[in-house]
């Protein structure tokens, strides 16, 4: 019967310790929201990075891929129509953009909350001739040592002053601070 027990303890406990090992890849930080970014299926496709709003992100499949989606654990703020959304960072201090694992203007982006997609679409910098008709995230800041800064969009090139959509309001209001004056 000892042997028994051992033997269902020593199975529970390594089953106990592949969750806890892959159950940070895929969970939600602590503020509820989280900010993911991954290469568009062709470089420089950005229409591509649409997804629909509503999915259970991140799919267990993306986790293992070869281009599997990142994370942002740094500081960084995103605006948005109706607040801004702060990170304090758990992850190491932004470096210059050529030593990041992303590239910050060739990528796509997800905004989840809960795990499931509120936003998806295009990170662009902020001066652009590209024209979105999808969920963009603008480049406002990316200076080494400073924390990243971008205004989430839902088309692009649009205002902060325009209402944002009320899929956003209804998820991510609860979720931000108010929007700071910002210098101009």
């Amino acid at each position: 019967m000892w042997k028994r027990l051992r033997l269902l303890e020593t199975f529970l406990g390594g089953w106990l310790v592949v969750f806890l090992a892959v159950g940070p890849l895929g969970a939600e930080p602590m503020q509820g929201w989280s900010l993911w970014v991954l290469r568009p299926s062709r470089p420089g496709l950005l229409t591509a990075c649409v997804m629909p709003r509503g999915l259970a992100w991140p799919p267990p499949a993306a986790l293992t891929s070869t281009h599997a989606p990142l994370r942002l654990d740094e500081a960084l703020t995103v605006r948005w129509q109706g607040g801004q959304l702060v990170q304090s960072g758990t992850g190491s201090a932004s470096g210059p953009p050529q030593e990041r694992a992303w590239h910050p203007l060739d990528s796509c982006f997800v905004l989840s909350v809960g795990g499931v997609v509120v936003a998806a679409g295009g990170v662009v910098p902020r001066v652009s001739a590209r024209l979105l008709r999808s969920d963009t995230l603008v480049l406002q800041n990316d200076k080494p040592g400073r924390p990243l800064a971008f205004t989430l969009l839902p088309v692009f090139p649009a205002d902060l002053e325009q209402p944002g959509p009320p899929e956003w309001r209804a998820v991510l209001t609860p979720l931000s601070k108010p929007l700071e004056a910002q210098p101009r």
